[in-house]
Parts: structure tokens; C-alpha cells; sequence
């Protein structure tokens, strides 16, 4: 009994003492973005800063929900944009609206750290009992190098493949085919909140982890099926997508209308053979082979040799059902992960064929999500073995000190990069409310101290400039133009531009038009001397959700405009996206007819 007792008591510690390695092991990555609590990130971090900054201005100074960004490209939708509207439906959105932004950014980055690594040990934990097993498997996935790599050039959609895990939990624990860890309790449940954890990824803006996600859950739910020989599997895979895409219609509308007018079409010729795949996984900083196009923080996802040996040995050895979907599903991303090694390539197939993977490249993104896969299936691989070990809690020991090692390995690699993300200072301006204008390039005085790659975005916004040349919004950033200048879809001018009459005007050059009231989803515009049936415009890019006095705007060569019916008066030029309405009664639908499918459970209980 005393024996027994004191088994139970070591087994305790030991987790305590796992789950405080594993989070050791995650401060220890993120630690260098406290290095600094003023500065802003470099790279891509100014236009996803922007986009952060724009919501909290619009909330907290103009008291809107922000919909429109008037300050970039000349003006597009922030709600309906891939990445633009990804901070306001977050777990993180109290901390933008409450907390400095250089404090806001830096919790986004180290919550979402925590976010994947919780939701990793949790999921590892349906598939072995072995603390130092979940260690590696949380480490290995959560903060390896490529979270680094692309958390320090500001590739925030990439910090959401912290859904991931908790997606690929609750579709376990809804399946749970045998030998799940425990039986199903809560189907519905299970269902639902992998659907909003889907949901999350969309109004997070992680517009490659929900599609590989998606992906991953079908080859799951099938394996499953077929092992188990049912359907259920696949049905609730298909039930947890359709309830994400309902949890998700708000944004998924809006934003897949924006995608059907500005598609994002790229080549994707890139690959990696075999040896450059052992390198993106055991290379550090500065030792790593040769990779092109692209930088290495595209292609680096530093693990050790002691994760990745774990990955190979799980392909060879899954066995149990639950194994082989966990083994098929890391082996497809595996493979897409090599890229375009032949015409015939499953990259090239999905890529080429199918409408969603046309707009993504960089295939080696796909080694993300295998490398949770195969890690959880080499986890519950050796459990077996362990599970008829002897002297389990010794080899446990032993255990932790191997999954010690691998997270000082992984930590002291993957905070590298993080050291020099937040570095670039903001210049000496002030938040301005003043008179909005718009310019082609944002002047010298509002740069920051380092420059970097793509047209500013965040100081404009801060003065209340828009700016044509930006890169914030697909289609409609400054590398699309053409030799001539021009860009479908941008009819916005700017200042010292021959066509440039101000923010509002009569496109007939007759009466006078001035701006009452401005903010980023409505201006007021009062005229006077007009002709009936003269094109009042404002000066930004149409839109499908403009309205003007409730009525439909039209569309007068890409700009905003409505015919005046009167010789005098007032226009109300208001934007909300044409399908945020349908989306919202979708999701209040779905939830109704959550609430109705839960009571006929109860009442059928005994």
C-alpha cells in the first residue's frame, strides 16, 4: 500500500515536473521578444502592425466596427481581407484594445506559442501517458525553427497552426475509435468546438493552415473509417466542417467574395529532395544548405535529429488504427512538403487543379502540420513498448532527461531569430484625427529608422494619410502594376496626380462638394451648386458594400460615386461588406439549430 502510494506520489511529480519543462521549454523561444517593449517588427511586420493598428483606431477614435481600410492601396476592405481582419475576433483582442501595441504583438506571438503548446500536449496525451513523450512532441511542433522564422518576419496567419492541435483533438476524441484513451462522451461537443476551433483559423486569417487543415482532418476521418469499417468517422469530419464554415460565415463570406474579384494566382515551382530534407530539419542558423528561391525562413523547421529520427520511425512502425490515420495524414503533408520534385508530383497535382491551392506556394509549409502528425504517431508507437515495460517509471526517468536535452536543443535554435524581430523604431509623429488626404508615397518623415522591403503602412495610418502604393491588400498592392502604371481595381488618386480633385468631387467639374464628417467606414459629404443627376464621387476604390443614402454606390472607373437629386445637399457614403448580413444570420442559424439538436439529446436521456 505504502509502495503503491509512493508510486502514485512520483508519478505526480514527474508531470508536474514535464509540464514545467515543456512551458520552460517555450519561454525559453519566445523569451527575446521582451528584449524590447517599444519597437516594432521588421519585414512583413509593418503591414500585419497596420492592419492591428487600424482596428484600434477605428474602435477606440471613431467608435466603428472596422470594416474599411481607407489609408492603403487607396482604400480596400479590412473585414474581408485575407490577413487584414485577423485581430478582432482573437483571443488577443482585449490586449490590442487595452494594452500598448509593441505589448499587444508580443502577447499575440507568445500566446499563440502557449495556445499550440497546450493544445499539443493535450492532443499527445489521447495517444501516450508518457510525460517525456508529450515534451517532445509539444516542443518538436509548437516552437520549432520554422515557428521562429516566420514569427520573426511577422508571418502571423503562420501563428495559426496553433488550431491545428486542438482541431485534431476534438476530431479524435468525436471519433474515438479503439484504443482511445476513454469512450465518447460528448460527440456534439467534440463536434462543435472542432468546428470552432476551424472557425478560429478563418477569422484568424490563417489562410494556409485552414486549408491544410481541412485537408488533413478528410485523411484522418478516412483512415479511421477504414480501419473501423463505418462511416462515422467521415461524418463527423464532414459535421465539424460544415459547422466551421457556419461558426465562420461573418468573415468566410466576405472573404471569399473578395477572393472571386482579386485572385491570388502564383506559380509554385519549388522542391526539396531528401537531403535538403534532413537539412531544413537538423541545419541551425547559418550551417543550413543552400534553398531557392526564397529565404531560409521559409524552408527552415529546426527539430534535431532526435524528433526527426522519431518521424521516420513512424512511418514504419504505426500498427494500430488510430496510428496508421495519424501515419497517412503526416505522410500526405510529408510528400507535399517535397514541392514540385516531378511534373506528376502531389504538389503539382494539388496545386495545379485544385481552385484554394492555386493562390498558395512555398510547399515546404506542409512540413508544419506532418511534423505533429508523425510526432504524436511516434509518441503512441512507443507507448506500447512502454505499456509493457516492467520498470515503466525508471525508463520514464530516463525519458525526461532525453526530452530535457531535445527542448534545449529546440529553445536555444529557435529563439534565435526572434532576437532581431521586433528591432525598427516608429519616427516622431503624432496620432492625428485631422483632414484625410490621400498620397502615392508615404513622405521620408514617416519612415521608420530601418528600411525594409515593401511600402510603409502602419505611420500613415497613425498621421491619417492614405497611401496608393502599399502592400497590405492581394491584388491591389504596388508589385501588381503594370509599365504603365496602372492596376485593375485602383481608382483611387492621390495628390500631385493630373487626375487628383480632391477626397470628394463632381466628375462633371460643376458644383461644389465638401466633406462634412469623415471616419473609416462612413463620410458625410454636404454640395452645393449641382446639377440633378450629377456624379458626386469619393476618392476611394469601389467596393460592392458602398452605399450612398442607403442606396447602392456605382462604380465610376473603380471609384465610389452616386447621381444627386437634388441641386444641394447631404450624401452619406457608408461601407459594410455585401455579405456580412447573410453570414451573420448563417451563424445564428447554425447556433439555433445547435440549441434545438441538444434539447431532443436531453430529452431522450433516461
Amino acid at each position: 500500500m505504502i509502495v503503491s502510494r509512493a508510486r502514485r506520489i512520483s508519478w505526480i511529480v514527474l508531470q508536474v515536473f514535464a509540464v514545467v519543462l515543456m512551458l520552460g521549454g517555450v519561454a525559453l523561444v519566445v523569451a527575446p521578444v521582451f528584449i524590447h517593449l517599444n519597437t516594432y517588427g521588421q519585414h512583413d511586420w509593418d503591414q500585419m502592425e497596420g492592419h492591428r493598428y487600424l482596428a484600434i483606431k477605428t474602435i477606440t477614435k471613431y467608435h466603428q466596427f472596422p470594416f474599411w481600410n481607407p489609408y492603403s492601396c487607396g482604400g480596400h476592405t479590412w473585414w474581408g481581407g485575407l490577413e487584414s481582419g485577423s485581430s478582432l475576433v482573437s483571443l488577443w483582442a482585449p490586449a490590442y484594445l487595452f494594452l500598448p501595441l509593441p505589448i499587444a504583438l508580443r502577447i499575440e506571438v507568445v500566446g499563440c506559442a502557449a495556445l499550440s503548446a497546450i493544445g499539443t500536449w493535450l492532443l499527445s496525451s489521447r495517444f501516450t501517458r508518457s510525460p517525456a513523450l508529450r515534451i517532445i512532441v509539444t516542443l518538436g511542433f509548437a516552437v520549432n525553427g520554422r515557428f521562429s522564422e516566420q514569427a520573426s518576419v511577422g508571418h502571423t496567419w503562420h501563428l495559426y497552426y496553433a488550431w491545428l492541435p486542438w482541431v485534431m483533438y476534438f476530431l479524435d476524441r468525436a471519433i474515438a475509435i479503439a484504443p482511445a484513451r476513454e469512450p465518447p462522451k460528448h460527440t456534439l461537443r467534440d463536434v462543435v468546438l472542432m468546428g470552432v476551433c476551424l472557425a478560429m483559423m478563418v477569422y484568424n486569417g490563417g489562410i494556409y493552415p485552414m486549408p491544410q487543415t481541412v485537408l488533413v482532418v478528410a485523411v484522418y476521418a478516412i483512415s479511421c473509417a477504414v480501419s473501423a469499417r463505418t462511416w462515422r468517422p467521415i461524418g463527423l469530419a464532414v459535421a465539424g466542417g460544415v459547422l466551421s464554415f457556419c461558426f465562420a460565415a461573418p468573415r468566410l463570406l466576405p472573404v471569399l467574395e473578395v477572393v472571386r474579384k482579386y485572385p491570388r494566382l502564383v506559380d509554385s515551382p519549388e522542391m526539396l529532395d531528401l537531403a535538403g530534407l534532413v537539412g531544413v530539419y537538423t541545419s541551425k542558423d547559418g550551417e543550413h544548405p543552400p534553398v531557392s528561391p526564397w529565404g531560409w525562413h521559409e524552408w527552415g523547421i529546426y527539430t534535431g535529429w532526435i524528433p526527426f529520427l522519431l518521424m521516420l520511425f513512424a512511418l514504419f512502425f504505426a500498427r494500430r488504427a488510430r496510428e496508421r490515420a495519424l501515419r497517412w495524414a503526416g505522410a500526405v503533408c510529408l510528400v507535399l512538403g517535397l514541392g514540385r520534385f516531378n511534373t506528376y508530383s502531389p504538389w503539382a497535382i494539388l496545386h495545379d487543379h485544385f481552385p484554394i491551392f492555386e493562390s498558395q506556394h512555398v510547399p515546404s509549409r506542409w512540413l508544419y502540420p506532418a511534423t505533429l502528425l508523425l510526432l504524436v504517431c511516434a509518441a503512441s508507437i512507443l507507448e506500447r513498448g512502454l505499456a509493457r515495460a516492467a520498470r515503466r517509471g525508471w525508463l520514464e526517468l530516463a525519458f525526461i532527461f532525453v526530452a530535457a536535452y531535445v527542448g534545449l536543443d529546440i529553445g536555444l535554435e529557435s529563439q534565435r531569430p526572434l532576437v532581431g524581430a521586433f528591432t525598427r523604431h516608429l519616427p516622431p509623429i503624432e496620432e492625428s484625427m485631422g483632414p484625410f488626404h490621400q498620397e502615392k508615397v508615404a513622405p521620408a518623415n514617416l519612415h521608420y529608422d530601418v528600411t525594409d522591403w515593401a511600402p510603409i503602412a502602419m505611420p500613415p495610418m497613425i498621421v491619417n494619410m492614405g497611401v496608393l502604393d502599399c502592400a497590405t491588400f492581394p491584388g491591389l498592392g504596388s508589385y501588381f502594376r503594370d509599365h504603365l502604371g496602372r492596376l485593375p481595381g485602383l481608382g483611387a488618386h492621390a495628390r500631385g496626380d493630373p487626375e487628383y480633385h480632391g477626397e470628394t468631387y463632381f466628375a462633371a467639374g460643376r458644383g461644389l462638394a465638401q466633406i462634412q464628417s469623415w471616419s473609416p467606414n462612413e463620410v458625410v459629404v454636404h454640395y452645393d451648386g449641382a446639377k440633378e443627376g450629377d456624379t458626386l464621387v469619393l476618392n476611394q476604390n469601389w467596393d460592392a458594400g458602398w452605399r450612398a443614402n442607403g442606396s447602392a454606390a456605382e462604380d465610376l472607373a473603380d471609384l465610389v460615386s452616386t447621381r444627386v437629386t437634388a441641386t444641394s445637399g447631404e450624401v452619406t457614403f457608408r461601407y459594410r461588406p455585401r455579405l456580412l448580413f447573410p453570414g451573420i444570420l448563417l451563424l445564428v442559424a447554425s447556433i439555433a439549430a445547435l440549441f434545438v439538436v441538444r434539447g431532443r439529446q436531453r430529452e431522450k436521456r433516461p
